[in-house]
């Protein structure tokens, strides 16, 4: 399963009108490569998907929000920018493992595995935080039966010991999305005009979440 950032497909199908007296209207914006064109300018165009992992900020449309930083937790230290660790996931919003891409002759669509990384359906989400409880706990008889193993997760890693009852009331994380900004919608109109060389309405750009 994946979460996509999307060129609504509906709006695409209305990218063009006429360009020009005579000349054919645009119904296939995206064939012949300007559909390649178009996932690249979304990763690496202006304020797109690399820009934002670097800034650290969701750009959408013509607002700017800074993702929440991270925070001390035991003897792990608050990293100087978030959502890095080890680079598996910002190369996969990049095109790198785990990259799903969905192009037809309307629509463009950009999105990660959720099965390889499930950190997406809480980002990419339309809340802005994610209440994340514990799902298991200790099955072996014995003084610890019953208990979270998220709790022991902490302590044994980070040496940070919560109640069991604490830990079972989860944790909220906040969402950190990548969208599509007003710079690239712009920038994807102007490869598409140059192309056909005349004047061109750019359908609307969305993100989306899957279920």
């Amino acid at each position: 399963m994946a979460s996509f950032m999307n060129v609504d497909a509906a709006a695409m199908r209305n990218l063009v009108k006429r360009v020009g007296a005579g000349k054919p209207v645009l119904t296939d914006p995206f064939n012949d490569g300007r559909g390649r064109e178009a996932v690249k300018i979304m990763r690496t165009g202006p304020k797109g998907v690399y820009r934002q992992f670097v800034d650290q900020t969701e750009y959408r449309l013509n607002t700017a929000t800074p993702w929440k930083k991270g925070h001390d937790f035991g003897n792990r230290k608050a990293p100087r920018k978030t959502m890095l660790g080890s680079g598996l996931y910002r190369s996969a919003w990049g095109g790198g493992a785990g990259a799903i891409e969905k192009i037809t002759k309307t629509s463009v669509e950009l999105g990660v595995d959720s099965g390889l990384f499930p950190q997406v359906k809480i980002h990419q989400s339309r809340r802005p935080w994610t209440l994340v409880k514990p799902k298991e706990k200790v099955l072996k008889l014995g003084p610890n039966y019953g208990q979270w193993t998220m709790r022991w997760f902490f302590g044994l890693t980070y040496g940070i010991w919560m109640s069991n009852k604490r830990v079972g009331k989860g944790f909220k994380i906040y969402r950190r999305r990548v969208s599509v900004s007003s710079d690239v919608r712009k920038a994807v109109g102007k490869m598409l005009r140059e192309q056909f060389r005349g004047k061109m309405r750019v359908g609307k750009l969305t993100t989306r979440a899957s279920a």
